[in-house]
C-alpha cells in the first residue's frame, strides 16, 4: 500500500513538471493500460469514457446523465486506473510522470478513450455510413481531389 500510495505521489509531483516529450509517453500510457483491460474493466471504461462524452454540449442536447450516475462510473474507472497505472503499467505511468505535463495523463485518458471508442463502434455503424464509400461515392471523391489541385493558387 505504501509502494502505490509513494508512486501516486510521484506522479501526481512530476505531472506539473515541464513537458520533454509530449505525446509519446501519454500514447504509451494508454496503450498499456487499454492492452491491459479485462472485459470488465473495459465495460467500466467504456461507462467513464461515455458519461466523460456526456458532459459536453453536443451530448446533453441528446440525453443528460444523472450527476450520481456520473460519480459512480467515475470512483470506479479511478480505482481501475490506479491499479492498472501501479501494476501492469507502471513504467509508463511513471514515464507520463517524468517527461510530460499535466496534459500527459489527460492525453492518455483520450488515447485510452479513442480505442474503447473504435472497438464498440467497429460494428455497431450506423447502415447509413455503411455504403458511404460505395463505387459512386469514391468517383465523386476521386474527382473532388483532381479539382482541388486545378483550383489551387501556385506558389
Amino acid at each position: 500500500m505504501i509502494k502505490k500510495a509513494s508512486f501516486l505521489a510521484l506522479v501526481s509531483c512530476a505531472v506539473f513538471s515541464a513537458s520533454c516529450y509530449a505525446g509519446q509517453y501519454a500514447q504509451a500510457l494508454g496503450d498499456c493500460v487499454y492492452d491491459n483491460l479485462s472485459r470488465e474493466d473495459k465495460n467500466v471504461m467504456t461507462q467513464w469514457a461515455f458519461v466523460t462524452l456526456g458532459k459536453t454540449d453536443a451530448a446533453k442536447q441528446i440525453t443528460v446523465i444523472p450527476e450520481s450516475k456520473n460519480k459512480q462510473v467515475n470512483k470506479e474507472a479511478k480505482k481501475r486506473m490506479t491499479r492498472l497505472m501501479t501494476e501492469a503499467c507502471a513504467r509508463e505511468a511513471a514515464n507520463v510522470a517524468l517527461h510530460e505535463s499535466k496534459s500527459g495523463l489527460q492525453d492518455a485518458a483520450a488515447q485510452l478513450g479513442i480505442r474503447l471508442a473504435k472497438e464498440q463502434l467497429k460494428d455497431k455503424t450506423d447502415e447509413a455510413l455503411a455504403n458511404l464509400l460505395n463505387p459512386g461515392t469514391a468517383n465523386v471523391l476521386r474527382g473532388a481531389e483532381v479539382l482541388k489541385g486545378f483550383f489551387k493558387k501556385p506558389q
